[in-house]
Formats: C-alpha cells, structure tokens, sequence
C-alpha cells in the first residue's frame, strides 16, 4: 500500500471514529438537557426551563394543545403558578429510562422518557406518572428541545391511589388557549393509550449502521491508536446498547407487550423473577408472561408500570458479554387486582449476537412488595413462590430470600469504584442476609 493509501484509510479510520465519539457526546448532552428540563420545573423555575427549547420548539402536554416558542412554551408553563412556584406547592419531576436515537448525521435525535411526579397545590395532594416522545436538534453544537411531548398516563388523588383515585387531565386552558388543538386524542387511566415508540425493538428491529472501512495498515503505529481508540468506542457504545435493551423491557413490560418482552430473549436465556423459579429460553419466557401476568396488550383499567432505574453496566473487556444491576419501581393493579407496588433489583447477564445485545439471564429478587392501600410499614409480601404462580418453572429458584420486613442484598458484580473491594456474599447462615455491618467495618 502506498504512503498516499495508508494516509487515506488512517484518515477514513480517524473520521468515522470521531463521529462515532461526536454521537457519544451528543447522547450524552441529550439526556444532560432533559434531566434539567425536569429539575427547572420541580421548583417553578418556567424562564430557565423555557430557555432550554429551540427558538421555534413546541410544548405538548396531555390534552393542552401545542404551544410554539419559547415565549409561549414560558407562559404555558407558568399556568402551574408563579416563577419559583407558591408557598404548599410541590411540583417534583422524576425524570427517568431514557432511550435516545441520534441521527447518523448528529444533527437531530429523539428520546423516549418517562416521568413520575408528585404534585401539591391548594392542599391537595397527587401523583402522576406518564411517557416522554421528544425530538431534539443540535444547533450549531448546542442541543436544544425541538419538541416536548409528554403522554399521561395517570392522575390520581394521593389519598385513594391510582386506578381507585383517577383523575381526568384537563383540557386546553381557556386562560391562554394554545396554539394548535393536541397533536393526539386520547384519556388517561382508567383508559389506556400507547405513544408510539421512535425506535424498533432493539434485538429484532433494524440495527445501527456502521460504517465499512478498509483494514489498518499492519505495523503502524498510529493505525494501532486509531484501532486501540475504535475499541474504547464499541465499548461505550456497547454499554449504551444495553441500557437500551434494559429499559426497552420496562417500557414493554408496562403495556403487557409480551412478543416484544420475549423478543429480547434468546433460546439459552433465562429469566428469574422473586422467588417464582427459574424459565428456560425464550419460549417460556412468552409463557411466564402471558399466562402468569394476564392478557397480551394494553388493557382498561389496568397499570402495571416496571420502571427501571440506576442501571450500572459492565461490558467485558472482549465487548461479548455484559452485566447490569438495576431496579425497578413497580406499580400495579386494576379494578378487577390488588392496587400494589414494589421495589426489586436486577443482576442481569448480557450477550452479544452477531453484533447484538440480548438477555442471557433476568435475574429480579424483590426487596419490598405491598398494597397501595395498606404501605410497607403495614403489609408486605414475604415473597412469591412457585406453587403460587402460573405456569410452573423449569428449575426451582436459585436463591430462597425473604423480603421486607426481612433483609436480602443481591450480590454485586462490580467492586466498589472508589476503593475497588468487593461487597461480601450473602450469609447463607442467615437465610441469604449479607452481614453489611461487617462490610462497613471492611471499607473504614
């Protein structure tokens, strides 16, 4: 190869990796620009979080129309109260499960979030919770919000809790009308409405393109750099792609979507949920699902969000496997089952395919599960077992844990980041509880 060919394949080489890392950082200032949105608005701050929109951004949320501008998209805002919000109010936004597409370009990108809110004004006391489909654009190296559309999912009183409490979402302000009618009709709970998603499902839909390069010049030194440097960057990206499978199953689990569930499962995967045992493949993955869980889809008067939160990915160095610790914040129930919500972790095993993430083992144990009507400190589920939920599992459960009020900690796969020891493993001497006094001793 001549000196004018290696030049042009290292600079070929060069630029793709600096896309690839400009998509990167583009994703990352995406989810930086939508965490603020949502901390702005917790404390009433409308100017700030309206500053955030592009000069020509819209606002949608629930039935209240479109408002278009900044100037607009502020006063829409301030329809909550006033700048920095009123003495009693509480507006608090958790904003949470991004999954974030950025054009091959790096010009536009769109993201997928949820939130829920805990809300106060005039005494009156509520929570709400619902889905994020927002477009964003990189204006000359600044992102900013092309369009917020946010979909309710549910209103309730906070006394009597959702599905017993609902609450309709108010329609357009006659205040200060919008500037277009909603975008899409719909109601909240007890009703039940699915935003379209922006992305496919990310192990049966189409893949990211990547580009195809001619091979580094062998025994070049700054051709191993750029290749040393493309590896750093499927690692990163490899990282991103799992937290998009992850949160993919939450936002699929919430609506009964069990082909899409099941789809992120392969034949040697497996999936463990509390103490209900163990499910072999993907088959039996469908199964747990459509038969322990109720009816494929949507349903009326039913919510059975699983919210995933504070994953901590680690890839492999070879870029073949993966591990995650999650949890979820589940809420449940329906005019005909318990109103109930829970909290459980995930240690959960990633593999690659043929260039894509999939599950290789759901592992969930729950730390607290109880009714809405009753709360932790009053009654919870000790755990579930085998015989109490269809179908039956393939192999028993791996680990037998009690929940609150009792103490189980799922071990972690990574060390402490700071002090690089390991957590120590549960006491099977006291029925799977990790003796974390003993732990705190070990890190002081």
């Amino acid at each position: 190869m001549s000196g004018e060919a290696t030049l042009d394949v290292l600079e070929a080489h060069l630029e793709a990796a600096e896309l690839r890392l400009a998509r990167l950082a583009s994703h990352e200032a995406v989810e930086r620009l939508q965490r603020s949105y949502g901390y702005y608005v917790d404390k009433g701050l409308w100017s700030a979080a309206a500053d955030l929109f592009a000069e020509d951004g819209t606002w949608e949320w629930g039935q209240s129309g479109v408002y278009k501008g900044r100037e607009r998209i502020r006063a829409a805002l301030a329809l909550r109260g006033p700048e920095g919000l009123a003495q009693g109010e509480l507006n608090t936004h958790f904003t949470c499960q991004p999954i974030v597409t950025v054009a091959e370009d790096n010009m536009t990108a769109k993201a997928r979030w949820r939130a829920d809110m805990q809300l106060c004004k005039n005494g009156k006391g509520s929570w709400a919770e619902g889905t994020f489909e927002n477009m964003y654009v990189n204006d000359d190296g600044v992102w900013k919000i092309a369009s917020l559309h946010f979909y309710v999912t549910v209103e309730c009183d906070y006394d009597l809790g959702w599905v017993v409490g609902d609450m309709p979402m108010e329609g357009p302000s006659e205040e200060l009308p919008p500037d277009e009618p909603p975008t899409e009709v719909y109601q909240s709970l007890p009703e039940v409405y699915l935003p379209a998603y922006h992305y496919p499902n990310p192990v049966t839909g189409a893949q990211p393109k990547k580009p195809v390069l001619p091979d580094l010049p062998a025994g070049d030194d700054l051709g191993a750099d750029i290749s040393a440097l493309s590896e750093r960057i499927e690692r990163l990206e490899d990282t991103r792609a799992c937290e998009k499978l992850q949160r993919a199953y939450g936002y699929y689990v919430d609506k009964a979507m069990w082909d899409d569930v099941a789809d992120l499962f392969v034949d040697e995967s497996t999936l463990e949920i509390g103490g209900r045992g163990v499910f072999l493949g993907k088959k039996r993955v469908l199964e747990y699902m459509g038969i322990g869980l109720g009816p494929t889809g949507p349903q009326r008067e039913q919510i059975i969000n699983h919210q995933q939160f504070q994953g901590i990915v680690s890839v492999a160095e070879d870029g073949k496997t993966a591990r995650g610790r999650w949890r979820a914040f589940v809420i449940g129930g329906s005019s005909w089952a318990p109103v109930n919500w829970g909290d459980c972790l995930y240690e959960n095993h990633y593999r690659k395919i043929d260039g894509v993430w999939v599950m290789d083992k759901l592992h969930a144990p729950f730390t607290m599960y109880t009714l809405y009507s009753e709360g932790w400190h009053k009654t919870t589920t000790p755990n579930t077992r085998p015989e109490s939920f269809p179908p039956p599992p393939d192999l028993p459960p791996t680990v037998i844990y009690l929940t609150y009020p009792n103490y189980y900690c799922e071990p972690f796969h990574y060390p402490n980041p700071v002090t690089g020891k390991d957590a120590p493993p549960p006491n099977p001497a006291a029925g799977g509880v990790a003796n974390m006094a003993d732990f705190a001793d070990d890190e002081r």
